[in-house]
């Protein structure tokens, strides 16, 4: 179990260090975070979107996702921006479910990275692959 830990910890590296050497144009920022309202979400256009559960089971699971999407946002120089559901989310006008990092562009979900199967050592390397994967596909 340490073992595959310490490999997943090495391929992140040179995940980052190609990363870094490849820039990026659209999908960039300085690592921060942002809260958004219901109003925000429903309209958001460009950009990382996680969708948080509405149900306090989740909240030690959700707290963990944050921080590692949080740690990944601020090693890539994206910004992240985060909806605290208050119900649940297929009843509200949202293009996402509860428990999803997605990446829009012009008002559309281009990319969704869904948590909800995921382990905690499988969070640390979709975090990282995912975003890398939308600076590939989605930079000028």
């Amino acid at each position: 179990m340490n073992f595959q830990k310490i490999l997943n910890g090495c391929l992140v590296f040179f995940l980052v260090l190609y990363v870094s050497a490849c820039g990026s144009d659209d999908v960039k920022g300085n690592g921060k975070t942002t809260e958004l309202s219901l109003e925000e979400a429903e309209k958001f256009e460009t950009g990382f979107l996680y969708v948080r559960s509405p149900f306090e089971s989740r909240k030690e699971e959700e707290d963990f996702n944050i921080k590692e999407i949080e740690r990944v946002a601020k090693v890539k120089n994206v910004d992240i921006n985060i909806y605290l559901a208050k119900e649940d989310t297929s009843k509200l006008g949202l293009k996402q479910n509860s428990l999803t990092f997605a990446f829009y562009q012009d008002g559309e979900v281009k990319e969704k990275l869904d948590f909800i199967d995921l382990s905690e050592d499988d969070i640390y390397f979709k975090v990282e692959t995912f975003v890398q994967s939308v600076q590939q596909k989605h930079s000028k």
